[in-house]
């Protein structure tokens, strides 16, 4: 019993999940370790997807669990959120979305475009699909749940917990055919790669100046980084890697010169979003004190909508450029799926042909 104890405790201290979540989603990074694994073992995989693989199933695993953690508290927040705008007047919301523009539009320009374009041209059908490929994943999660504390020869252990990797494998992609529906899938994606390429085109209009910018700082580049690094990368980089050489450099360059384009069209982003999202905050909040009876004055009967809009212009603006149209800590990591969707957006539309 003493030595059974002692292998207990050596495997808790090498075990990776040991301090996150609860028992269940540990055994399920577990379970998704044993996948990954199993999927590098196949016989199609290509060698260095093999060992990509290998190399990334603990850390897929643990990032399963901390979504799995962490994702329930952050759907709770948004729900919370979305039943607060239900409740707000029409009014206070687009005051508070004026004051989001004012303070933050120049960190997310192509993110607040696309958002405007899904708005004004089909954003109802891009949420119907976003809904659709939602009640498909609740469909999966729940299907899993129930698969996970499948015991059909009775003697305590799950059976997910007994059988081999490749048996896990083929057994998972099973659970997740049987659960969702292809149809609903299928026109969902195909609904949202069209609102996807009818935004990227029309933010190609948009951001034209910058992807011009973009690409002829990219040319400008090339040249030297090729002839000033192309050599002393030769010497440090071994042979059978030489042929990455180039490509490696042509990354490098297109990164710097988006960094560089993308972070003027904030600054441009900056002044205008500070601007419209000033105006637009203190003449809805002068019609809402207006329907309220609070006040009794005519919006073009007076300057005070003007002067309180380009006054919190003037505080945004500062905001943004001070902080170089950068989020305070807490807000980027509330806001991470818009950064995300922000850098996204920007290369696609730099980069795509």
């Amino acid at each position: 019993m003493s030595e059974f104890s002692s292998v207990r405790k050596r495997t808790a201290a090498a075990n990776p999940y040991s301090s996150l979540g609860s028992s269940y989603q540990r055994q399920e990074a577990k379970r998704i370790e044993k996948m990954c694994e199993a999927l590098a073992q196949h016989e199609k995989v290509p060698p260095w997807a093999q060992n990509l693989l290998q190399q990334l199933a603990p850390l897929l695993g643990m990032l399963a669990q901390l979504l799995d953690t962490v994702g329930p508290y952050i759907t709770q927040f948004f729900m919370m959120c979305y039943t607060v705008y239900d409740m707000l007047p029409g009014h206070i919301i687009t005051a508070l979305y004026g004051v989001g523009l004012c303070f933050f539009g120049g960190s997310f320009p192509s993110a607040i475009a696309a958002l405007e374009t899904f708005r004004i041209s089909g954003g109802d059908r891009v949420m119907s699909c976003l809904r659709d490929l939602w009640t498909d994943f609740l469909a999966v999660r729940e299907a899993n749940k129930e698969d996970d504390k499948k015991d059909d020869d009775g003697d305590g252990v799950a059976d997910v917990d007994q059988v081999s990797k490749k048996e896990l494998l083929t057994r998972k992609i099973g659970m997740v055919l049987r659960s969702v529906n292809p149809d609903r899938i299928m026109t969902a994606l195909g609904g949202l790669a069209q609102a996807f390429s009818g935004v990227l085109v029309i933010l190609k209009v948009q951001f034209a100046r910058t992807i011009s910018l973009a690409v002829s700082i990219s040319d400008m580049l090339h040249k030297p980084a090729r002839l000033l690094l192309a050599k002393p990368l030769a010497t440090l980089i071994p042979p059978d890697y030489h042929h990455w050489i180039m490509p490696v450099l042509d990354i490098a360059c297109k990164s710097i010169a988006f960094s560089i384009a993308w972070f003027i069209q904030r600054i441009i982003s900056a002044c205008h979003s500070a601007a419209l999202g000033g105006l637009l905050a203190a003449r809805h909040l002068l019609k809402f004190a207006n329907e309220r009876n609070l006040i009794q004055i005519e919006e073009a009967d007076t300057l005070i909508d003007e002067a309180a809009g380009w006054l919190l212009a003037g505080v945004g603006l500062y905001f943004q450029l001070s902080n170089f149209m950068q989020l305070p800590f807490w807000l980027s990591v509330l806001l991470f799926p818009l950064s995300a969707l922000e850098t996204v957006l920007q290369w696609a539309v730099t980069w795509s042909k």
